[in-house]
């Protein structure tokens, strides 16, 4: 996989490679590096350039901080344990023209008092820092003009333009919160909406200029750079790179005529020897293989590509399809770095593209410990339709309304993958907030009241996502359907949620023989069939081929006609418990006739009293619990027992 991640980064555009990133929180401050013609070094500390940026910001990153921006991305460690500040690992910079440090570290930040008595500070550690970023230099005769910087911070001069920068933001913040404040006061004061809307225009404003003078917090960085051309940081930011791209240069071999080394992939790799577990004990070699540094470089690249958040997730990486590849790089970038995936293989699609497949998928997230690979797999072949025969259709056996309607629902036919996992698949595992999270933490806050739910989403959201992204169709089958779809019904009861309940039992219905395809069962029919034997019974017809099923279904009929003769407060779902608890047929029946007996004063139809004779004279071993989906069905079906002559 590693070789198709390369020919993918190396397909894209430099200008995309960029795309998306942003420049570091907190404070950037560029500092002017004279030399006479003498070779005399000083450094301007009247004259420098300050901004701060913040994520909050909602206004184009300025000109100022997005060479800052560029700055300190060639200039950036490959991640902590490679930085030139070890062990404390505060500096995150490798340069000798920048130096990048967190407020935390300055003298009342956590990290400071954290250290006192235990570590170095960091105004401690400056020199050390410089020691390695020289060593850069090729030429050492270079160095003495750059000493001058060094001093900067090993003398605790920059603290000086701290002191400086934060004095003018203070400065600034008064005058704007005193400006926002009279802006308050004067909207309270005013009808005129459009003036009012004005004024709280001028207020977000406001606030945004704020952003850009507020106190620094702990977790913002402090980043100091030298005016030297960009050039000069590209240049000794690959000569750092050269010697850190691998993972340890134990595995290195020696440079070819061509200074091409290869070495272990640093790439989502890790090798520790003081951590024997973490390696081979028993295979014949140390490493699984070498790649040039190069390719490291290159996979370098698309690991600083996955915080931009400017890749579609999940990732398809083609193999032996460089057309392929770059085809999907065209869509993406057609889009203007819009589309996700679901769009890209529709537009594959739409393009006549009949092979989509042989492409490793991988999905990922940017925590704070850095990127995580959250799941990656071959997709040998993708099924974007959900059936070769014909479309699937959701039909309406429950009678449910349009929302906020009078007319019947009328399900969308479902044509795609896609389709299917939004209106099937997603009903039954999605949260309170109507979301499904494939790959993030399970957190059960999100499924409140929504117990069972929360169990089929804990255990099935991997493979309903193999089923849907990947087209491994043998993920989910007849009985995980059935648990999923069971699950949700059981808590929309428990949540008197009817719409929830009726649309599942449609669903349930309609696509039955999709899952079970070694059943062929039509389950529309049977439910045409167990309400005909309903019938059957009030006609007083003879009934045939009596089953389990059909009994169930009609004990529903039964239990939903006298739970409509409660005049209790609660006429909510949750009286339906007693029923559904129950295993044995016996105690089933008993539950029946004792609700029965609990409203014998009311007046009852002649219909009632047929069925309900025949399912209190039913006998069977059956588990009730077994028999959950017919029993339902009977509940929410169309009652049959009502009747406009009740047996006085």
């Amino acid at each position: 996989m590693i070789k198709e991640l390369i020919n993918f980064t190396e397909n894209l555009e430099e200008e995309f490679k960029n795309l998306g990133s942003t420049p570091k929180e907190g404070l950037h401050i560029r500092m002017k590096l004279f030399v006479s013609e003498s070779g005399e070094a000083k450094i301007d500390t009247s004259f420098f350039e300050y901004e701060q940026y913040s994520k909050k910001q909602k206004d184009e990153v300025s000109d100022f901080l997005s060479q800052c921006k560029l700055l300190h991305q060639n200039a950036w460690c490959i991640d902590t344990n490679k930085c030139f500040d070890l062990p404390t690992k505060a500096i995150h910079t490798c340069s000798p023209f920048a130096v990048a440090f967190k407020r935390e570290h300055l003298e009342g930040g956590e990290k400071f008092k954290a250290n006192i008595g235990k570590k170095k500070q960091i105004y401690e550690r400056f020199g050390e820092y410089f020691t390695k970023a020289f060593e850069l230099f090729e030429n050492k005769e270079d160095i003495e003009k750059y000493v001058l910087y060094k001093n900067f911070f090993t003398h605790n001069t920059f603290t000086s333009i701290l002191q400086r920068i934060e004095e003018d933001y203070k400065t600034k913040r008064i005058q704007f919160e005193e400006e926002l404040l009279q802006i308050k006061e004067r909207i309270k004061f005013i009808t005129d909406k459009t003036q009012k809307e004005e004024l709280k225009e001028q207020v977000t404003a406001i606030e945004q200029e704020l952003l850009k003078v507020k106190p620094l917090d702990d977790s913002d960085y402090i980043l100091f750079y030298l005016n030297v051309p960009l050039e000069l940081y590209q240049q000794f930011h690959k000569r750092y790179l050269g010697e850190k791209l691998f993972v340890v240069d134990k595995y290195n071999t020696q440079p070819d005529i061509n200074g091409i080394v290869y070495g272990a992939s640093n790439f989502m790799n890790g090798l520790n020897g003081n951590m024997p577990f973490l390696m081979h004990q028993t295979a014949p070699f140390d490493i699984s293989g070498r790649i040039s540094n190069i390719d490291a470089k290159t996979l370098y690249d698309l690991q600083n590509i996955f915080p931009n958040k400017t890749l579609p997730n999940p990732l398809p990486v083609f193999i032996y399809k460089e057309e392929m590849q770059r085809k999907v790089i065209g869509i993406f970038k057609e889009s203007e770095f819009k589309f996700g995936y679901k769009e890209i293989i529709q537009k594959l699609v739409e393009d006549n593209v009949d092979d989509i497949g042989n492409y490793y998928l991988l999905f990922w997230q940017n925590t704070k410990d850095g990127i995580v690979f959250k799941d990656f797999d071959f997709v040998s072949t993708f099924e974007y339709s959900v059936s070769k025969e014909k479309p699937l259709a959701i039909l309406n056996l429950f009678d449910i309304k349009e929302k906020g309607g009078k007319e019947n629902k009328h399900y969308p036919v479902i044509h795609n993958i896609f389709e299917f996992e939004q209106q099937v698949i997603k009903p039954f595992i999605q949260n309170k907030y109507l979301r499904v999270d494939y790959f993030g933490d399970l957190n059960k806050d999100d499924y409140a009241k929504l117990d069972l739910t929360f169990s089929s989403f804990s255990r099935y959201r991997k493979a309903v996502y193999d089923y849907v992204y990947k087209s491994q169709r043998n993920t989910i089958d007849g009985h995980i359907f059935d648990e999923m779809v069971f699950n949700a019904i059981t808590d929309d009861i428990k949540n008197n949620n009817d719409y929830g309940i009726r649309e599942k039992l449609n669903i349930w219905y309609s696509l039955y023989e999709y899952f079970n395809t070694k059943n062929k069962i039509n389950m529309v029919n049977k439910l045409k069939d167990y309400q005909d034997f309903v019938a059957a019974i009030i006609a007083d017809e003879p009934v045939t081929d009596i089953t389990d099923e059909k009994f169930a279904f009609a004990a529903g009929q039964v239990i939903e006609y006298i739970l409509s003769k409660s005049k209790s407060a609660d006429n909510s779902y949750n009286l339906l418990e007693p029923y559904l608890q129950q295993s044995k047929c016996v105690e089933f029946k008993r539950a029946i006739a004792n609700d029965f007996g609990r409203y014998k004063h009311e007046n009852f139809s002649k219909n009632f009293e047929k069925v309900a004779a025949f399912v209190l004279s039913y006998e069977t071993s059956a588990n009730m619990k077994h028999l959950l989906p017919q029993i339902l069905s009977g509940v929410f079906s169309k009652n049959q027992l009502f009747s406009i002559n009740p047996l006085k």
